[in-house]
């Protein structure tokens, strides 16, 4: 993501925010990644609360020996014998992974089956209280607001879900209390107010869970654009400090610290390395004569023929001093070498850049000094410099406009005497 990309996608959320989401949903891209970066954690939360969830429907059948003993037997086949086996089943699969295509294709089907498990938890109750005719069957009625519990807040449906589901629960207590046999009208509206009244507080909670939640995916979400952000920011800053300003090319902070670096490339397979210095003849001559915005202006088109003058996308070219420039030719022999130090010298000397105060031409022109040397343990990044001003005051020395080339042979091998 760019710098700029980065700045919106905070604009946006912060605008999120502030404006709120009161429908619980996002922008089809954000509700997309949400339920995406969101989808393991569901995951590990549908096991763990399913296994409880099962395990606390079962423990139901304590009270339903103690409520409505005349039907336990029912009680134990709907609870043991059918609900237990199909709900640890299906756990089961989830956590070996056997469900994997649920997150790739339909992730709601999470909350879809934890609807239809807390339905069926429901109907057994509902299954119980229309076939006993227990005295206790108002009281029992109160087992409704456990399974809405669960739904709601243990299993943590996202809202949409829980209503549907809190609605399908309590309008399933009325048809059983309206129903089912033995049950007297007169319990009705009292019991029904108080499972009604937990469905509005376990829904307020079930809302404000989601969106709480939402809100901190949006904060996580604004935190990575910021440190995306920080992070661009810092890299540009990071380059512009290895860049030169007045050519665009790399600077003498950017050589220092990619010399070493490739000169360890070469060393492990032994490679030859080439440094050309170019150097600008009587330069501070034609800063004194022309001044300092055509000095810069004279800077560019060098630095540009040098740039122009590489071949390879391994060639490094940077700026090292005020009148100085480098070319980093990894793996150059020195007939490849040589012909770029040439081809550089003639392409400056080709521009026709003119320079009265020259001792040299009546134009500007370049010396370069080339050195080859073969990348050796012995050896360093610093000699290849060393090595390279050597050549270049040699191609001074020798009347400027001109190129030095040495070529160093590897080190000699120590001598090892025999032992007879």
């Amino acid at each position: 993501m760019s710098t700029h990309g980065s700045r919106q996608a905070t604009d946006r959320i912060d605008a999120l925010l502030d404006k709120g989401f009161p429908w619980l949903r996002f922008p089809l891209d954000l509700e997309r990644r949400f339920q995406s970066e969101t989808l393991p954690r569901r995951r590990r939360h549908f096991l763990v609360s399913g296994i409880i969830s099962l395990l606390v429907y079962n423990g139901f059948l304590v009270a339903d020996y103690l409520m409505t003993p005349d039907v336990f037997v029912l009680g134990l086949l709907l609870r043991i014998g059918l609900f237990t086996p199909l709900s640890a089943a299906f756990l089961y699969l989830v956590y070996k992974g056997r469900l994997n295509w649920i997150d790739r294709h339909a992730p709601f089907l999470y909350d879809l089956l934890a609807v239809v498990g807390g339905l069926i938890a429901a109907g057994s109750l509902a299954i119980i209280l229309s076939y006993t005719s227990s005295p206790y069957v108002p009281y029992y009625h109160t087992g409704f607001m456990v399974v809405m519990v669960y739904g709601t807040t243990v299993q943590r449906l996202r809202f949409w879900w829980a209503l549907f589901f809190s609605v399908s629960v309590l309008t399933m207590h009325v048809l059983t209390a309206w129903l089912a046999p033995g049950f007297d009208p007169v319990f009705l509206p009292p019991i029904a107010s108080l499972i009604l009244s937990m469905t509005l507080f376990v829904l307020a909670a079930n809302y404000m869970m989601e969106r709480d939640e939402r809100r901190r995916h949006l904060l996580l979400l604004r935190d990575r654009a910021l440190v995306a952000d920080l992070t661009q920011t810092h890299q540009r800053l990071r380059n512009l400090s290895r860049v030169d300003t007045v050519t665009g090319l790399y600077n003498r902070r950017h050589v220092q610290e990619y010399l070493p670096q490739a000169w360890a490339r070469l060393q492990h397979d032994q490679g030859r390395m080439a440094l050309l210095m170019v150097n600008v003849d009587h330069f501070k001559k034609y800063h004194d004569r022309y001044g300092m915005v055509a000095s810069e202006a004279c800077l560019r088109e060098v630095a540009q023929s040098v740039q122009d003058c590489t071949r390879r996308p391994t060639d490094v070219v940077a700026r090292y001093d005020d009148d100085t420039f480098v070319a980093i030719l990894p793996d150059a022999d020195p007939a490849q070498a040589s012909a770029m130090a040439e081809r550089i010298r003639q392409a400056v000397e080709g521009r026709q850049l003119r320079h009265a105060a020259s001792a040299t031409s009546r134009h500007v022109t370049v010396s370069v000094g080339v050195v080859i040397v073969q990348a050796e343990p012995e050896r360093g990044p610093e000699m290849l410099i060393e090595s390279a001003e050597q050549a270049l005051e040699e191609a001074k020395s020798g009347g400027r406009n001109r190129i030095s080339v040495r070529v160093i042979p590897p080190p000699a091998a120590p001598f090892r005497a025999s032992v007879a």
